[in-house]
């Protein structure tokens, strides 16, 4: 159950940090002025992985109250929208959807661990978010730690030391334009607490039962359904990101 809330946390967060890293050569690459938040970073920089930095760090202020002219919302709160957590399968017992998901609390995030193993091919990083506060509607099916669960409402869930490490490759293809070629994410929420509302139709006393259950075992449910959420994430995010490069030539994006 937990994975509604632990989708919301690094998603459009993980977006946004490929953004000011593929920014910082985009704009160049356009041919137009520079706004003031895009600092331009290339390989032949001495010290590119402080100039990646301290580019995040100035984009910050501007992510913060949204950028119309990138098609960047604010991202804090994030409004995520509508999500597809887990289908209902034979190794997996519980079909959970998440609705009108918002998130509050990503622009305290702090990058950290940033790699560039290869330029112009394969990066790493990690973000850490120290708090987060996440509320939707859901709408889920199924069993949870062997526990019949049913209901559709509300939600709402607070998260504390929540990380994302991402490894994110590149390639050129044979026409030079730029190709995604891996998005991996492995995600970590250190604790957390859910309150799923009108379970089994509002039936308070079972509903509080079941949600005592999940929040006394939150890790072993996040173990549960995380990689459900990795490889959904992977696939949308590839996307997203796909689509802010396919437009420019490879060399473009990654300037010497």
């Amino acid at each position: 159950m937990t994975t509604m809330n632990t989708t919301t946390i690094p998603t459009k967060m993980f977006m946004l940090c490929v953004i000011a890293i593929l920014q910082m050569a985009l704009c160049l690459s356009a041919n137009r002025p520079v706004p003031p938040y895009l600092h331009i970073c290339r390989k032949s920089d001495p010290n590119l992985i402080g100039c990646m930095r301290k580019s995040i760090e100035t984009i910050r202020p501007y992510l913060i109250r949204g950028i119309p002219e990138l098609d960047i919302p604010s991202i804090d709160p994030i409004d995520i929208g509508d999500l597809l957590v887990s289908e209902k399968t034979q190794s997996n017992g519980v079909q959970i959807t998440a609705k009108n998901i918002k998130s509050y609390g990503s622009s305290k995030y702090v990058l950290r661990n940033l790699d560039v193993v290869d330029y112009g091919n394969l990066y790493t990083f990690e973000v850490y978010f120290p708090y987060m506060y996440v509320e939707g509607t859901y709408d889920v099916n199924g069993q949870v730690l062997l526990l019949p669960i049913r209901g559709s409402g509300k939600f709402a869930g607070n998260f504390t030391d929540c990380t994302g490490n991402v490894r994110l490759q590149f390639a050129r293809t044979n026409t030079d334009q730029v190709q995604i070629k891996k998005f991996l994410i492995k995600i970590k929420v250190g604790r957390g607490s859910i309150k799923l509302f009108n379970l089994f139709n509002g039936e308070k006393t079972l509903g509080d039962a079941v949600n005592a259950v999940i929040n006394e075992n939150f890790d072993v449910v996040s173990q549960d359904v995380i990689p459900l959420v990795e490889k959904a994430l992977q696939k949308t995010l590839k996307r997203i990101a796909t689509k802010i490069t396919q437009n420019f030539k490879y060399d473009q994006v990654f300037p010497l």
